[in-house]
């Protein structure tokens, strides 16, 4: 360190080419544990002779800069950087720029930083995304729509069929899982428009048809052939919901009669699924109860000759009441043991089955048996989903002030903040409800329709 302050005596005596020489041969040493100092001191050598420091040694020490924290300093450099430099050096100048956006808290600085690198990889076909920028875009952005879009582009680049697949399929299903209907046309058209500059494609041409379809509808009758191969292909549950509800859209409704039973008869079938995504296809899996027609009472004229002794048949005449059904059930659930996911089984049929007492009683045995959040949280939806038919708002809301204790996920923690805001609605709180709908659209503007919501109170 002697020669460090050696340096700077010739640097107040003005000796500036003096130091710059110096420096230049300390640097081609391997020593690095004063290379930060020796680049600050031969910066201001450079600047007392109107010189700038060199791009190399500029990014060294913005990186060395970095390392110290001193995020300030790295953004006081980067901006000396010339434009047509910055080109050059591209990867690593976005890289430190990236890194101080971070560290400073510019989460709207780092998305513009995150999308300006991607874009540069698309149009110079570099089909790569360096693990550094996925750890970023994971922490920060993972369902980031827009960002997502490109890594697709970047993975059709590289003809990864596998990875494009995966990519897809989460775009189609954010669109219905984690936004609005509102704009779900134009992102399915933008995920169509992104998978025809794919050149090879393979299973991936029948998501770019669904997309299409989903977006324009049908204009030409081969279009229908695409629907058979849509059929044909999926076989998971929820892209099978997803063509389900296309058909409907579509109009071929004895299509989707016959096409139901297949969703249906698929082990992955999930009723809580349609109740909280496509409540319109419902009656396709629940049939409608029937309602028998009340007939006007019938006297007969009574018999009065009591030949044999009088027998009433009333109690046995009568039909069970769910009441009755409840208490039956009650005793099966109490003198028959069943497992957690057979108790939530049972509570879905009883809901299909449009008994929400006894689906309830279900739903209690199954909180019983909760070994996990995850099982906590999928009984606790559905008791939240038997409160609402029961009309018990008050019992709901405190099964949504519990569920978001444990819930994790922000598919879940939203989840449970719109049953929260829909049971302030329907309890005719609408300040409170205004303000869980302002704190869901404050993390995700599109979630369902809760910014539709929050203007229809607005306006009361």
């Amino acid at each position: 360190m002697d020669f460090i302050i050696q340096f700077r005596q010739m640097m107040a005596e003005q000796k500036f080419f003096e130091v710059q020489k110096l420096i230049e041969v300390q640097l081609s040493l391997p020593n690095t544990s004063t290379r930060r100092d020796l680049l600050q001191l031969y910066e201001e050598a450079l600047i007392g002779q109107q010189k700038t420091l060199p791009v190399q040694f500029l990014l060294e020490l913005c990186e060395l800069e970095t390392h110290a924290g001193n995020f300030d300093r790295v953004h006081e450099l980067l901006e000396n950087i010339p434009s047509e430099v910055s080109q050059k050096y591209f990867h690593t100048i976005q890289k430190l720029k990236i890194q101080t956006a971070e560290h400073k808290g510019q989460m709207n600085e780092l998305y513009q930083l995150v999308t300006t690198f991607l874009l540069r990889q698309f149009e110079k076909q570099i089909p790569n995304v360096p693990f550094w920028l996925e750890g970023i875009i994971e922490k920060y952005f993972k369902f980031d729509f827009a960002l997502r879009l490109q890594k697709l582009g970047l993975a059709l680049l590289l003809n990864d069929v596998k990875t494009g697949e995966e990519l897809v399929r989460s775009l189609i299903l954010s669109c219905v899982e984690k936004s609005s209907p509102k704009g779900t046309s134009q992102k399915l058209q933008s995920i169509a428009e992104v998978l025809r500059a794919g050149q090879q494609k393979a299973q991936l041409e029948v998501y770019q048809n669904f997309c299409l379809i989903s977006s324009q509808g049908i204009s030409e009758k081969g279009e229908y052939k695409k629907l058979v191969e849509m059929i044909i292909y999926f076989d998971d549950f929820k892209f099978q919901a997803l063509l389900l509800n296309l058909l409907y859209q579509l109009g071929l409704l004895e299509e989707v009669q016959n096409y139901a039973t297949v969703v249906r008869s698929n082990p992955e079938y999930d009723f809580v699924y349609f109740d909280k995504y496509f409540a319109h296809l419902k009656p396709y899996f629940v049939p409608p109860k029937k309602v028998e027609p009340k007939s006007g009472p019938q006297f007969e004229s009574p018999d009065l000759k009591l030949d044999e002794k009088y027998r009433s048949e009333l109690f046995s005449a009568l039909p069970e009441s769910e009441e009755n059904e409840e208490h039956n059930y009650a005793h099966l659930f109490k003198h028959q043991e069943f497992s957690f996911d057979q108790l939530s089984d049972l509570a879905v049929s009883f809901l299909q089955s449009e008994m929400p007492k006894v689906s309830l009683i279900a739903v209690n045995e199954a909180l019983k048996k909760v070994q996990s959040d995850r099982d906590f949280l999928k009984a606790s939806y559905l008791k939240l989903t038997c409160l609402l038919q029961l009309k018990d708002y008050r019992a709901a809301m405190d099964v949504c002030l519990m569920a978001l204790d444990k819930a994790t996920s922000r598919d879940d923690i939203l989840s449970f903040m719109y049953g929260q805001a829909e049971l302030y609605i329907r309890l005719n709180e609408r300040k409170q409800a205004k303000i869980i709908l302002s704190k869901i659209i404050s993390i995700d503007s599109k979630y369902r329709l809760a910014k539709e919501r929050l203007e229809k109170l607005n306006e009361i």
